[in-house]
């Protein structure tokens, strides 16, 4: 077995000389060969859509026909997304833009492959507006997308507003004439076209651009095949991420595009009839039987159909996932010098794939997502499906964790509450939800959340690719489960990690403006101030409680161990002795002696000679007056007694936004007590006049 070929690599779909020799012609590859009326391929990463792209090329042109094939690299997706928004900030405009930008050029494209035939070259001329837009395309770029962008570039210069640059575009362009010269042009050349459009995953991202870029491409791809019928064929291929994510930002897409669609799908015989013909063309083997072909390199408890089953369930049962099982284990086998398979040698190549798979999840997402590999981690040696109310005992765990790192604990506070946890690892593609109403398992990797809120009872399912490295009990599958994973198990990084965070900040930023001052939004102020401080504070503080004597004459609002172990909180404890940390909560703006005096009440004991009072003041400061001479009384007394504003905290939540400002909060309370021993113990202060009376409510 060592001194034999290895079925080739692992992107198939590259290897054509294997591909040549070895490519099984599916039901899916008929469809598309044989029938136009599907011209959307919808399939995940590994289901084939390149190597049909490539097969059907090849076919097509042995039939005569001419073929088109756009593949864009990530460049030149990403370079047309500033285009792209010119149209406009939603998806129905840019798609509408995209649209007749695409239609215009399919059609130059078209158009070239026509002056490139010779039963067409000399055609051109005929055409004048056809001839002077040819030329310009030529000369705009060396592929589609670059020549689009280019055009686009030039055409709109000088038009302002999004809407004028959709309604202008027609014209600019003058889409309907070459529409018309394009018709009859490719009718002359007395043969069929064909469009293949691969790759449109290169460079996507799932934000309104890169959906309505996609979304255009399809709609300006469905025109131009409805409009030249009689002699185009047209392809897109796109990966099931970008297609759900057309399906629910566009709701006329089901509708207008609805009998149009294939979905690639590979079921156990059809993979083993694959599998099968690359062993036969790896192997210069000549035997008939699919059966015999797959024993001659496997050892008998691996024999037959019933063994090939075994070794699929290693996999997502897709090509690309069984091709790179069985290139590792031939490999495991000849390191063993063995001339046949064994179980273990597909153990082993499966863990081993599952381990990088898993350790690249916890690589590429931990600058945005602080704690991802603790927190995945203690899913290990469990269920591969459990409740979502079984998980968050799990994510609790982590969070309270003695050791847990800072940066780890305030990620987390910032994230939400356990559910909220949850639906970021669904969003990185680490757990699946079960859609009832499918009975499918979605997983994502967009770092979006799912579409509906998960409660309790819904179930969840690690992803297979993790259960391996994570020694997942594997019996609790189906068959049937595998085969109806929707996902992108590849990882990719996406901004919208990054952007969770800055959102969930900038809603409970935005959440205070909703509070009115007084009695009236008193409760709703104190467990905004709870959730600000279990951020900003986050591990140093902990056991953060809301009243947690409440039914004491003395009730403290906010009360929190403090751990001191660094920073401002290792010096409010050395220097005050407070071990117990209070923030007194007050949702009016101006604070004086009786609430000095109330807090002074508190400071004995365990919690020490400092505490804090919380108010809706718009200064930082003290000013002159009962304020700041009401600080002075305390301080006289071996008391600190330290105002916090909640515009102060909002400025520290912000600046959170940043994983790598994690210490922002204690930064600014240091400040803050260094001013009050520097500045307002002297009786000075850094404001220059007093504030005017304001009725407490």
């Amino acid at each position: 077995m060592t001194n034999v070929n290895r079925f080739g690599d692992v992107r198939a779909e590259h290897d054509h000389v294997m591909l040549d020799a070895s490519f099984h012609e599916s039901q899916n590859y008929r469809t598309l060969l044989e029938s136009g009326d599907r011209f959307i391929v919808v399939g995940r990463r590994g289901t084939g859509k390149s190597a049909l792209t490539y097969r059907l090329s090849k076919d097509w042109a042995s039939r005569k026909y001419s073929t088109i094939i756009i593949a864009p690299s990530e460049e030149q997706v990403i370079g047309v997304r500033p285009i792209a928004q010119l149209f406009g900030d939603s998806i129905t405009r840019i798609r509408a833009g995209v649209k007749l930008a695409w239609r215009y050029a399919l059609l130059l494209e078209i158009s070239l492959l026509c002056e490139n035939n010779y039963k067409t070259s000399g055609e051109i001329s005929k055409y004048e507006t056809l001839k002077i837009h040819l030329r310009n395309w030529r000369s705009a770029g060396d592929e589609p997308f670059q020549r689009l962008r280019t055009t686009l570039r030039n055409r709109l210069s000088g038009i302002d507003n999004p809407e004028d640059r959709i309604a202008d575009l027609p014209s600019l362009l003058q889409i309907n004439r070459i529409t018309e010269e394009v018709t009859t042009l490719a009718q002359s050349l007395k043969q069929g076209i064909v469009i293949l459009i691969d790759k449109l995953d290169e460079g996507y991202e799932p934000d309104t651009i890169g959906v309505g870029i996609v979304d255009g491409i399809i709609y300006g791809t469905d025109e131009v095949r409805s409009g030249l019928a009689n002699s185009i064929q047209a392809v897109v291929f796109l990966r099931d991420n970008i297609f759900r994510a057309i399906q629910v930002e566009d709701p006329d897409f089901s509708r207008n595009l609805e009998g149009q669609i294939l979905r690639l799908h590979w079921d156990p015989e059809e993979l083993f009839y694959m599998v099968c013909k690359r062993i036969r063309a790896a192997y210069k083997m000549e035997r008939e039987s699919d059966v015999k072909v797959w024993n001659a390199i496997t050892a008998d408890e691996l024999h037959g159909r019933e063994g090939f089953k075994g070794c699929l369930r290693l996999t997502l049962y897709r090509p690309r996932d069984l091709i790179a099982l069985l290139n590792s284990a031939i490999e495991h086998a000849n390191r063993g010098q063995r001339e046949t398979l064994i179980e273990a040698d597909f153990i082993n190549s499966a863990m081993q794939i599952s381990t990088i798979r898993f350790e690249d999840l916890g690589k590429e997402y931990a600058a945005v997502f602080p704690g991802i590999t603790q927190l995945t981690t203690e899913f290990a040696s469990g269920p591969t499906q459990l409740l979502v109310s079984d998980a968050t005992k799990i994510v609790k765990r982590v969070q309270d964790a003695p050791l847990i790192e800072a940066q780890v604990l305030q990620h987390l506070k910032i994230l939400g509450t356990e559910e909220e946890i949850i639906k970021a690892l669904y969003g990185v593609g680490f757990m699946g939800v079960l859609d009832r109403q499918s009975n499918t398992w979605v997983f994502s990797h967009d770092g979006k959340q799912p579409d509906k809120e998960i409660v309790a009872s819904d179930r969840l399912m690690i992803h297979p690719c993790y259960w391996s490295a994570l020694n997942l009990q594997k019996d609790l599958l189906e068959q049937t489960a595998a085969e109806q994973i929707f996902d992108e198990y590849e990882i990719s990084i996406y901004s919208q990690s990054v952007a969770q965070r800055s959102t969930r900040l900038g809603q409970i930023i935005s959440e205070l403006a909703t509070i009115p001052l007084g009695l009236e939004g008193a409760a709703a102020f104190e467990e905004w101030c709870k959730r600000a401080v279990e951020i900003a504070f986050a591990r140093e503080l902990t056991n953060i409680q809301l009243h947690p004597n409440k039914d004491a004459t003395q009730r403290r609002d906010i009360v929190a161990t403090n751990q001191g172990v660094r920073g401002f909180w290792k010096r409010i404890r050395d220097d005050y002795e407070t071990r117990q940390v209070i923030f007194e909560v007050k949702n009016f703006e101006e604070i004086g002696v009786a609430e000095y005096r109330q807090m002074n009440g508190y400071l004995n004991r365990e919690y020490g000679r400092l505490g804090f009072i919380i108010c809706r003041d718009k200064q930082h400061g003290l000013v002159k007056g009962k304020e700041l001479e009401a600080f002075r009384e305390f301080y006289t007394h071996q008391k600190l007694i330290i105002k916090i504003t909640a515009s102060m905290l909002t400025s520290i939540l912000s600046k959170l936004r940043s994983p790598a400002k994690i210490d922002a909060g204690d930064i600014a309370l240091d400040s803050q007590l260094d001013t009050h021993i520097r500045l307002y113990s002297t009786g000075q202060s850094d404001k220059v006049s007093p504030k005017p009376r304001r009725d407490k409510r």
